[in-house]
């Protein structure tokens, strides 16, 4: 199971972010130095601001368009939400317990948990809001195991393992959160 994650290839939007913003930039070239006497008209600096939009937006633009076949192969990795319940919650308590049989040294750890602790945020967020959802036993167990996992990682950093108590208790709750699902509730 631990491999299936280690070949994942899944983007962090925020990681992506500054990148966007540095290839934009570089479609820009140097911006305009204005020598000599400043003009004070508006119509003599109307042109050079319109070039510069123009060009800002070209730039947006062009790493909008590069960025585009990133954004597509990350709606295909393991810690997206499919907004189809059963699906992620199975596939939620998959990777949580990938996260859980982490042992110390492994070279993946802090990009697992990194990716499970986003993907239980994103989870919680969508699910909590829908009633017919968050009232179902399958749920508020999952819900605890995720509070329980969230705050172990919350409180040691995502490069100290799961203690052999909390690791018994989760795998308690992992248990029967596979029995509920299987009984549909």
């Amino acid at each position: 199971s631990v491999e299936r994650h280690v070949k994942d290839n899944s983007v962090n939007y925020l990681e992506m972010l500054p990148a966007l913003l540095v290839s934009a930039a570089s479609f820009l070239g140097p911006l305009p130095v204005q020598q000599g006497p400043v003009v004070t008209q508006r119509r003599a600096s109307a042109p050079v601001a319109s070039v510069e939009r123009r060009g800002v937006l070209a730039g947006f633009a062009a790493a909008a368009l590069a960025a585009t076949p990133a954004a597509f192969a990350a709606a295909d990795s393991p810690y997206s939400l499919k907004k189809d319940y059963v699906v992620d919650a199975k596939n939620m308590l998959e990777n949580m317990k990938t996260a859980t049989e982490l042992q110390r040294g492994n070279p993946e750890m802090e990009t697992i948990v990194k990716s499970t602790r986003a993907e239980m945020n994103d989870f919680v967020a969508f699910y909590r809001r829908q009633p017919k959802i968050s009232g179902m036993p399958s749920f508020s167990t999952l819900y605890t195991a995720i509070n329980t996992l969230s705050g172990h990682y919350a409180s040691y950093g995502n490069k100290y393992p799961v203690p052999e108590k909390r690791r018994t208790r989760l795998a308690q709750q992992y248990k029967e959160i596979e029995r509920a699902l299987a009984r549909g509730k």
